[in-house]
């Protein structure tokens, strides 16, 4: 069965996540959540390891590759999940 984190674009996405991580090493990027420090050393399972956010998540329609994506630790992504800005506009 084919998931959005699978399908088209995976390969795309997996290379950009790669860059990313090189790119917060070299450049002492921060947690685009939490705004603080990422040890990029950590194993994937660990709550503060590195992950590669999208701004447009998966389940709001967001594309897989394509996207400009964040750095952020684990636990920022989950908790952020889906979540996506809303605009709340006055009542007529």
């Amino acid at each position: 069965m084919s998931t959005p984190r699978n399908g088209h674009g995976h390969r795309a996405y997996r290379r950009a996540q790669a860059a990313l991580k090189r790119r917060t090493a070299a450049e002492n990027l921060h947690c685009w959540w939490c705004g603080e420090q990422i040890d990029i050393t950590l194993p994937a399972g660990h709550r503060d390891a590195f992950t590669a956010d999208h701004p447009d998540a998966l389940a709001n329609g967001g594309r897989l590759a394509g996207q400009e994506l964040q750095p952020m630790h684990r636990h920022c992504n989950a908790s952020k999940g889906d979540s996506a800005a809303v605009d709340i506009w006055p009542a007529s």
